[in-house]
């Protein structure tokens, strides 16, 4: 087989061009998911602040309200969700209706609370895109021995990808608010071996 033309140039040209490799990995996806949680729900049944439990959806509230008229600084709508408090003679959602609260939910130490209807999962994050690339060249010393030199660019464009929004209804005023990133700023590094 004939060698390419490149191949057949000058001694110099042949050293400055041959035995480069070049590989990458690039991830896109459209966001991890959100679960909305309430760790002071569920109280009628785990106890207080047991976690784990999720909250409710406001008054007229859905899943996809929560993603409309978003405040300023906020991932989703805080606003529509709620935690499932009861007061006393109240039915017990979870129980559908069997079963009512009893009265000391109405007094002012005691928070009663039940199993919310918000499901599990109920909204994506932010989407995430990020690009590795790695060059590297072997040059052959003698026979046995090579040098390779290699540069790898984690991040290469230099994205940021958030993290999901605090999903917990207890955050207060942070509650559906992102407040860090998923990834790393650009990092380059350089390294040389020798291969014998």
């Amino acid at each position: 087989m004939p060698k390419p033309a490149l191949a057949r140039r000058s001694r110099p040209v042949r050293l400055l061009l041959e035995d480069w490799q070049i590989s990458g990995i690039v991830a896109a996806m459209s966001g991890l998911p959100i679960d909305i949680v309430d760790t002071m729900a569920a109280s009628l049944y785990v106890g207080a602040n047991a976690g784990g439990a999720r909250p409710s959806f406001a008054a007229g509230a859905t899943r996809a309200t929560a993603t409309a008229n978003v405040p300023n600084g906020h991932f989703f709508n805080p606003a529509a969700f709620v935690r499932p408090r009861l007061t006393g003679g109240q039915p017990i959602t979870s129980s559908r209706g069997l079963f009512f609260a009893d009265a000391t939910c109405s007094s002012a130490t005691v928070v009663c609370t039940d199993f919310g209807n918000v499901g599990r999962n109920i909204l994506r994050g932010p989407a995430q895109f990020n690009t590795d690339l790695s060059l590297s060249r072997q040059i052959r010393l003698d026979e046995g021995y090579s040098v390779e030199m290699r540069v790898e660019a984690f991040n290469l464009f230099n994205n940021v990808n958030f993290a999901n929004p605090i999903s917990n209804l207890n955050a207060g005023a942070d509650f559906g608010r992102i407040i860090s990133t998923s990834n790393n700023p650009r990092i380059i590094q350089l390294a040389i071996k020798l291969n014998f």
